[in-house]
Protein backbone atom coordinates (compact mmCIF):
# COMPACT_ATOMS: atom_id res chain seq x y z
CA UNK A 1 0.00 0.00 0.00
CA UNK A 2 1.51 3.37 -0.93
CA UNK A 3 2.36 5.87 1.76
CA UNK A 4 -0.49 8.34 2.12
CA UNK A 5 -0.40 11.77 3.72
CA UNK A 6 -3.60 13.65 4.46
CA UNK A 7 -5.64 11.67 1.93
CA UNK A 8 -3.12 12.13 -0.87
CA UNK A 9 -1.67 9.10 -2.62
CA UNK A 10 1.56 10.70 -3.72
CA UNK A 11 4.77 9.34 -2.29
CA UNK A 12 7.17 11.78 -0.70
CA UNK A 13 9.64 12.97 -3.33
CA UNK A 14 13.32 12.02 -2.93
CA UNK A 15 15.05 14.47 -0.66
CA UNK A 16 17.37 16.97 -2.34
CA UNK A 17 19.09 17.57 1.00
CA UNK A 18 19.22 15.51 4.17
CA UNK A 19 18.64 16.89 7.62
CA UNK A 20 21.89 16.93 9.54
CA UNK A 21 20.70 14.98 12.58
CA UNK A 22 21.56 11.59 14.04
CA UNK A 23 19.79 8.59 12.55
CA UNK A 24 16.40 8.15 14.17
CA UNK A 25 13.00 7.19 12.87
CA UNK A 26 10.41 9.95 12.75
CA UNK A 27 6.71 9.23 12.90
CA UNK A 28 4.40 11.86 11.51
CA UNK A 29 0.77 11.78 12.55
CA UNK A 30 -2.03 13.43 10.62
CA UNK A 31 -4.79 15.42 12.39
CA UNK A 32 -7.26 13.67 14.64
CA UNK A 33 -10.22 14.43 12.43
CA UNK A 34 -8.63 12.43 9.62
CA UNK A 35 -7.50 8.82 9.37
CA UNK A 36 -4.17 8.20 11.04
CA UNK A 37 -1.69 7.59 8.24
CA UNK A 38 1.81 6.99 9.56
CA UNK A 39 4.66 8.26 7.43
CA UNK A 40 8.13 6.99 8.23
CA UNK A 41 10.90 9.47 7.60
CA UNK A 42 14.63 9.12 8.02
CA UNK A 43 17.60 11.36 7.38
CA UNK A 44 16.27 11.86 3.85
CA UNK A 45 13.30 13.80 5.19
CA UNK A 46 13.74 17.47 4.36
CA UNK A 47 12.22 20.56 5.88
CA UNK A 48 10.20 20.98 2.69
CA UNK A 49 8.75 17.50 3.09
CA UNK A 50 7.87 18.11 6.73
CA UNK A 51 6.00 21.25 5.71
CA UNK A 52 4.18 19.35 2.97
CA UNK A 53 2.33 17.18 5.50
CA UNK A 54 0.82 20.02 7.50
CA UNK A 55 -2.95 20.00 7.57
CA UNK A 56 -3.95 22.31 4.68
CA UNK A 57 -6.63 23.99 6.82
CA UNK A 58 -4.09 24.81 9.52
CA UNK A 59 -1.53 26.00 6.99
CA UNK A 60 -4.02 28.41 5.45
CA UNK A 61 -4.85 29.89 8.86
CA UNK A 62 -8.46 30.57 7.83
CA UNK A 63 -10.04 33.37 9.83
CA UNK A 64 -13.13 31.25 10.58
CA UNK A 65 -10.98 28.96 12.75
CA UNK A 66 -9.85 31.79 15.02
CA UNK A 67 -11.48 34.10 17.54
CA UNK A 68 -10.35 37.36 19.15
CA UNK A 69 -8.69 39.65 16.62
CA UNK A 70 -6.65 41.22 19.43
CA UNK A 71 -4.86 37.92 20.20
CA UNK A 72 -6.07 35.23 17.78
CA UNK A 73 -6.49 31.67 19.06
CA UNK A 74 -8.46 28.82 17.56
CA UNK A 75 -11.12 26.70 19.25
CA UNK A 76 -8.47 24.52 20.89
CA UNK A 77 -6.56 27.52 22.21
CA UNK A 78 -3.75 27.30 19.65
CA UNK A 79 -2.04 30.56 18.77
CA UNK A 80 -2.09 31.91 15.23
CA UNK A 81 1.60 31.63 14.31
CA UNK A 82 3.31 29.28 16.77
CA UNK A 83 0.33 26.95 16.65
CA UNK A 84 0.73 25.62 20.19
CA UNK A 85 -1.65 25.49 23.13
CA UNK A 86 -1.33 25.07 26.88
CA UNK A 87 0.63 21.99 27.91
CA UNK A 88 2.76 21.85 24.76
CA UNK A 89 5.44 24.45 25.61
CA UNK A 90 7.72 24.21 28.64
CA UNK A 91 8.69 27.09 30.95
CA UNK A 92 12.30 26.79 29.79
CA UNK A 93 12.80 27.57 26.10
CA UNK A 94 15.82 27.38 23.83
CA UNK A 95 15.34 29.65 20.82
CA UNK A 96 17.22 28.73 17.65
CA UNK A 97 17.05 30.13 14.16
CA UNK A 98 16.84 27.06 11.96
CA UNK A 99 14.88 23.82 11.90
CA UNK A 100 18.03 21.80 11.26
CA UNK A 101 19.65 23.21 14.41
CA UNK A 102 16.54 22.50 16.47
CA UNK A 103 16.42 18.87 15.35
CA UNK A 104 20.13 18.42 15.99
CA UNK A 105 19.96 19.78 19.54
CA UNK A 106 16.73 17.89 20.25
CA UNK A 107 18.75 14.68 20.08
CA UNK A 108 19.85 15.58 23.62
CA UNK A 109 16.26 15.52 24.94
CA UNK A 110 14.38 12.53 26.30
CA UNK A 111 10.73 11.61 26.20
CA UNK A 112 8.42 11.25 29.18
CA UNK A 113 9.93 7.85 29.93
CA UNK A 114 12.38 5.53 28.12
CA UNK A 115 11.17 4.96 24.58
CA UNK A 116 8.52 7.68 24.72
CA UNK A 117 8.44 10.20 21.86
CA UNK A 118 9.18 13.88 22.03
CA UNK A 119 6.43 16.34 21.22
CA UNK A 120 7.08 18.11 17.92
CA UNK A 121 4.78 20.57 16.18
CA UNK A 122 5.46 22.34 12.90
CA UNK A 123 3.08 25.27 12.41
CA UNK A 124 1.76 26.52 9.11
CA UNK A 125 4.06 29.54 9.50
CA UNK A 126 7.16 27.36 9.77
CA UNK A 127 7.73 27.51 13.54
CA UNK A 128 8.91 24.15 14.89
CA UNK A 129 8.34 23.43 18.59
CA UNK A 130 9.99 20.42 20.25
CA UNK A 131 9.27 19.64 23.91
CA UNK A 132 10.94 16.98 26.03
CA UNK A 133 13.12 16.48 29.07
CA UNK A 134 16.72 17.48 29.61
CA UNK A 135 18.07 15.58 32.60
CA UNK A 136 14.55 15.38 33.98
CA UNK A 137 13.62 19.02 33.38
CA UNK A 138 10.94 20.00 30.81
CA UNK A 139 12.47 22.09 28.02
CA UNK A 140 11.17 23.32 24.66
CA UNK A 141 13.31 24.05 21.62
CA UNK A 142 11.59 26.50 19.27
CA UNK A 143 12.72 27.77 15.89
CA UNK A 144 12.33 31.53 15.84
CA UNK A 145 13.56 31.82 12.24
CA UNK A 146 15.12 35.23 11.48
CA UNK A 147 14.52 38.79 12.55
CA UNK A 148 12.79 40.66 15.35
CA UNK A 149 9.19 40.17 14.12
CA UNK A 150 9.56 36.38 14.24
CA UNK A 151 11.08 36.58 17.71
CA UNK A 152 8.03 38.64 18.69
CA UNK A 153 5.65 35.92 17.47
CA UNK A 154 7.44 33.20 19.41
CA UNK A 155 7.94 34.97 22.72
CA UNK A 156 4.47 36.51 22.94
CA UNK A 157 2.62 33.38 21.83
CA UNK A 158 4.70 31.06 24.02
CA UNK A 159 4.04 33.38 26.97
CA UNK A 160 0.30 33.12 26.28
CA UNK A 161 0.24 29.32 26.65
CA UNK A 162 2.72 28.84 29.52
CA UNK A 163 1.88 29.08 33.23
CA UNK A 164 4.45 30.49 35.63
CA UNK A 165 7.77 32.22 35.14
CA UNK A 166 9.78 31.46 31.99
CA UNK A 167 13.45 31.36 31.03
CA UNK A 168 14.44 31.85 27.39
CA UNK A 169 17.93 31.51 25.92
CA UNK A 170 18.67 32.33 22.30
CA UNK A 171 21.36 30.37 20.48
CA UNK A 172 22.03 31.94 17.10
CA UNK A 173 24.82 32.92 14.77
CA UNK A 174 26.42 36.32 14.43
CA UNK A 175 29.25 38.33 12.99
CA UNK A 176 32.30 38.86 15.20
CA UNK A 177 33.28 42.52 15.09
CA UNK A 178 36.70 42.51 16.73
CA UNK A 179 39.29 40.21 18.35
CA UNK A 180 39.52 38.22 20.57
CA UNK A 181 36.27 36.99 19.03
CA UNK A 182 36.96 34.56 16.21
CA UNK A 183 35.17 31.96 14.13
CA UNK A 184 33.41 29.49 16.41
CA UNK A 185 33.50 31.70 19.51
CA UNK A 186 30.51 31.63 21.85
CA UNK A 187 29.54 35.31 21.92
CA UNK A 188 27.59 35.85 25.15
CA UNK A 189 25.64 39.12 25.29
CA UNK A 190 26.40 39.59 28.99
CA UNK A 191 25.78 43.38 29.11
CA UNK A 192 22.77 43.04 26.80
CA UNK A 193 22.13 44.46 23.34
CA UNK A 194 21.44 47.61 21.35
CA UNK A 195 19.15 47.85 18.33
CA UNK A 196 20.23 49.26 14.94
CA UNK A 197 17.43 50.44 12.67
CA UNK A 198 17.38 51.87 9.17
CA UNK A 199 15.41 55.14 9.19
CA UNK A 200 13.43 55.56 5.93
CA UNK A 201 12.77 59.23 6.77
CA UNK A 202 16.44 59.99 6.17
CA UNK A 203 15.85 59.20 2.50
CA UNK A 204 12.33 60.67 2.39
CA UNK A 205 13.23 64.12 3.70
CA UNK A 206 16.96 64.19 2.89
CA UNK A 207 17.46 66.70 5.70
CA UNK A 208 20.74 65.45 7.11
CA UNK A 209 19.33 63.21 9.82
CA UNK A 210 21.20 59.89 10.45
CA UNK A 211 20.29 57.08 8.09
CA UNK A 212 20.59 54.58 10.96
CA UNK A 213 19.49 54.93 14.58
CA UNK A 214 20.90 53.05 17.57
CA UNK A 215 18.95 52.43 20.76
CA UNK A 216 20.22 52.44 24.31
CA UNK A 217 21.28 49.00 25.61
CA UNK A 218 18.75 46.58 27.08
CA UNK A 219 20.25 44.24 29.71
CA UNK A 220 20.10 40.46 29.88
CA UNK A 221 19.11 38.61 33.05
CA UNK A 222 22.33 38.55 35.13
CA UNK A 223 21.63 35.23 36.84
CA UNK A 224 20.85 33.45 33.58
CA UNK A 225 23.92 35.02 31.97
CA UNK A 226 26.10 33.70 34.80
CA UNK A 227 24.72 30.20 34.33
CA UNK A 228 25.14 30.45 30.56
CA UNK A 229 28.77 31.60 30.73
CA UNK A 230 29.60 28.77 33.14
CA UNK A 231 27.90 26.20 30.90
CA UNK A 232 29.60 27.50 27.74
CA UNK A 233 32.96 27.33 29.52
CA UNK A 234 32.23 23.78 30.66
CA UNK A 235 31.18 22.52 27.23
CA UNK A 236 33.43 24.58 24.96
CA UNK A 237 36.37 25.62 27.11
CA UNK A 238 37.28 29.00 28.57
CA UNK A 239 38.91 30.17 25.34
CA UNK A 240 35.66 29.68 23.43
CA UNK A 241 33.68 32.27 25.42
CA UNK A 242 33.71 35.97 24.54
CA UNK A 243 31.49 38.29 26.56
CA UNK A 244 30.37 41.67 25.30
CA UNK A 245 27.60 43.90 24.04
CA UNK A 246 25.51 42.71 21.11
CA UNK A 247 23.99 44.79 18.31
CA UNK A 248 20.73 43.58 16.78
CA UNK A 249 20.03 44.93 13.30
CA UNK A 250 16.72 45.14 11.45
CA UNK A 251 18.38 43.89 8.24
CA UNK A 252 21.06 41.39 7.31
CA UNK A 253 22.41 43.83 4.75
CA UNK A 254 21.86 47.58 5.13
CA UNK A 255 21.93 48.05 8.90
CA UNK A 256 24.77 45.55 9.27
CA UNK A 257 27.02 47.57 7.00
CA UNK A 258 27.07 45.17 4.06
CA UNK A 259 27.64 47.20 0.91
CA UNK A 260 26.63 46.71 -2.71
CA UNK A 261 25.89 48.64 -5.86
CA UNK A 262 22.18 47.90 -6.26
CA UNK A 263 20.89 50.04 -3.38
CA UNK A 264 21.76 53.44 -1.96
CA UNK A 265 22.15 52.25 1.64
CA UNK A 266 24.56 54.93 2.88
CA UNK A 267 25.95 52.36 5.32
CA UNK A 268 29.68 52.33 4.66
CA UNK A 269 30.48 53.66 8.15
CA UNK A 270 27.78 51.86 10.16
CA UNK A 271 30.04 49.28 11.84
CA UNK A 272 32.84 51.76 12.50
CA UNK A 273 30.43 54.20 14.14
CA UNK A 274 28.82 51.45 16.21
CA UNK A 275 32.14 50.23 17.54
CA UNK A 276 33.29 53.76 18.35
CA UNK A 277 30.09 54.50 20.26
CA UNK A 278 30.11 51.16 22.11
CA UNK A 279 33.62 49.90 22.99
CA UNK A 280 32.10 46.74 24.52
CA UNK A 281 30.42 45.78 21.24
CA UNK A 282 31.54 42.37 19.96
CA UNK A 283 28.69 40.86 17.90
CA UNK A 284 26.13 41.79 15.26
CA UNK A 285 22.97 39.80 14.47
CA UNK A 286 19.17 40.15 14.12
CA UNK A 287 17.18 38.87 17.13
CA UNK A 288 18.78 39.22 20.57
CA UNK A 289 17.71 42.80 21.37
CA UNK A 290 14.04 42.05 20.87
CA UNK A 291 14.15 38.97 23.10
CA UNK A 292 15.77 40.98 25.89
CA UNK A 293 13.38 43.89 25.34
CA UNK A 294 10.32 41.64 25.62
CA UNK A 295 11.73 40.03 28.76
CA UNK A 296 12.26 43.49 30.26
CA UNK A 297 8.61 44.35 29.56
CA UNK A 298 7.21 41.00 30.77
CA UNK A 299 6.42 42.22 34.31
CA UNK A 300 8.95 39.78 35.71
CA UNK A 301 7.50 36.84 33.83
CA UNK A 302 10.51 36.08 31.61
CA UNK A 303 14.23 35.73 32.28
CA UNK A 304 16.24 36.02 29.06
CA UNK A 305 19.81 35.70 27.88
CA UNK A 306 21.45 35.14 24.52
CA UNK A 307 24.63 33.93 22.92
CA UNK A 308 25.66 33.38 19.34
CA UNK A 309 28.22 31.35 17.45
CA UNK A 310 30.58 33.61 15.53
CA UNK A 311 29.87 32.45 11.98
CA UNK A 312 31.72 35.32 10.31
CA UNK A 313 34.62 37.59 11.15
CA UNK A 314 33.57 40.98 9.86
CA UNK A 315 37.04 42.36 10.53
CA UNK A 316 38.78 39.69 8.37
CA UNK A 317 35.93 38.78 5.97
CA UNK A 318 36.24 35.06 6.84
CA UNK A 319 33.30 32.66 7.19
CA UNK A 320 32.97 29.52 9.30
CA UNK A 321 33.06 26.01 7.78
CA UNK A 322 30.08 23.67 7.83
CA UNK A 323 31.91 21.16 10.02
CA UNK A 324 32.87 23.77 12.60
CA UNK A 325 29.41 25.31 12.83
CA UNK A 326 27.81 21.90 13.38
CA UNK A 327 30.21 21.10 16.22
CA UNK A 328 29.58 24.51 17.79
CA UNK A 329 25.82 24.03 17.50
CA UNK A 330 25.98 20.75 19.38
CA UNK A 331 28.22 22.12 22.13
CA UNK A 332 26.27 25.36 22.33
CA UNK A 333 22.99 23.47 22.48
CA UNK A 334 24.25 21.41 25.41
CA UNK A 335 25.44 24.56 27.17
CA UNK A 336 22.11 26.34 26.69
CA UNK A 337 20.10 23.35 27.90
CA UNK A 338 22.34 23.05 30.96
CA UNK A 339 21.86 26.73 31.83
CA UNK A 340 18.10 26.48 31.37
CA UNK A 341 17.93 23.38 33.56
CA UNK A 342 19.84 25.15 36.33
CA UNK A 343 17.84 28.38 36.20
CA UNK A 344 15.40 28.62 39.14
CA UNK A 345 11.91 29.81 38.24
CA UNK A 346 8.80 30.76 40.15
CA UNK A 347 5.67 28.62 39.61
CA UNK A 348 7.25 26.63 36.78
CA UNK A 349 5.84 23.24 35.83
CA UNK A 350 8.20 20.53 37.06
CA UNK A 351 8.90 17.09 35.68
CA UNK A 352 6.25 15.55 37.94
CA UNK A 353 3.59 17.91 36.59
CA UNK A 354 3.57 20.01 39.77
CA UNK A 355 4.40 23.70 40.08
CA UNK A 356 7.15 25.25 42.16
CA UNK A 357 6.62 28.50 44.06
CA UNK A 358 10.25 28.79 45.18
CA UNK A 359 11.68 32.21 44.43
CA UNK A 360 14.87 32.61 42.43
CA UNK A 361 16.78 34.13 45.31
CA UNK A 362 15.76 31.40 47.72
CA UNK A 363 16.52 28.44 45.46
CA UNK A 364 19.71 29.59 43.81
CA UNK A 365 23.00 28.31 45.14
CA UNK A 366 25.19 29.88 42.48
CA UNK A 367 24.57 27.06 40.06
CA UNK A 368 20.78 27.15 40.10
CA UNK A 369 18.62 24.49 41.70
CA UNK A 370 20.01 21.00 41.64
CA UNK A 371 17.21 19.52 39.56
CA UNK A 372 16.42 22.58 37.46
CA UNK A 373 12.79 22.83 38.50
CA UNK A 374 13.25 25.62 40.98
CA UNK A 375 12.37 23.52 44.04
CA UNK A 376 15.94 22.91 45.15
CA UNK A 377 15.19 19.48 46.65
CA UNK A 378 17.91 17.68 44.70
CA UNK A 379 15.51 15.09 43.27
CA UNK A 380 15.47 14.17 39.60
CA UNK A 381 11.91 13.38 38.60
CA UNK A 382 10.91 11.00 35.84
CA UNK A 383 7.77 11.80 33.90
CA UNK A 384 5.01 9.23 33.73
CA UNK A 385 3.92 8.60 30.16
CA UNK A 386 0.72 10.63 30.49
CA UNK A 387 2.06 13.49 32.63
CA UNK A 388 1.85 16.09 29.89
CA UNK A 389 -0.70 17.11 27.35
CA UNK A 390 2.09 17.18 24.78
CA UNK A 391 2.63 13.40 25.02
CA UNK A 392 -0.22 12.44 22.73
CA UNK A 393 -0.94 10.87 19.38
CA UNK A 394 -3.55 13.33 18.16
CA UNK A 395 -3.65 17.09 17.66
CA UNK A 396 -5.65 19.67 15.74
CA UNK A 397 -2.82 20.02 13.26
CA UNK A 398 -0.07 17.79 12.01
CA UNK A 399 2.25 16.67 14.79
CA UNK A 400 5.70 15.22 14.29
CA UNK A 401 7.02 12.91 16.99
CA UNK A 402 10.57 11.63 17.00
CA UNK A 403 11.12 8.12 18.32
CA UNK A 404 14.07 8.07 20.72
Amino acid sequence: MPVQALHTRQRLAPAPRALDVPLHVHKIYAPRRRRQYVIKATLNTTVKQLKSIIDPQTAKGQSSDFANANFPVDQEGRTLHLGCKRGEVANRILSVGSMDRALMIADQLQGAEPGAPLFQHLSGRGFLTITGLYQGTPVSIITTLMGMPNMDFVVREARAVVEGQMAVIRLGTCGALRPPAKLGSFMVASPGAVCVRRDPDAWTFDDGRPHYTVSAPVPADPQLVQLLVAACTEHGGADSVVQGLDATADSFYSSQGRTGGHFEDVNEAVIEQLMAAHPQLVSLEMETFHLLDLARCSRGGIKAAAFCIAAAERYSNRFISKEQIQLCERLGGAAALTALMQCPLTDAVGADGSTSSTSSSASSNGNGSSNGNGNGNGKSHVLPADAYVWVRRHAASAVVKRQV
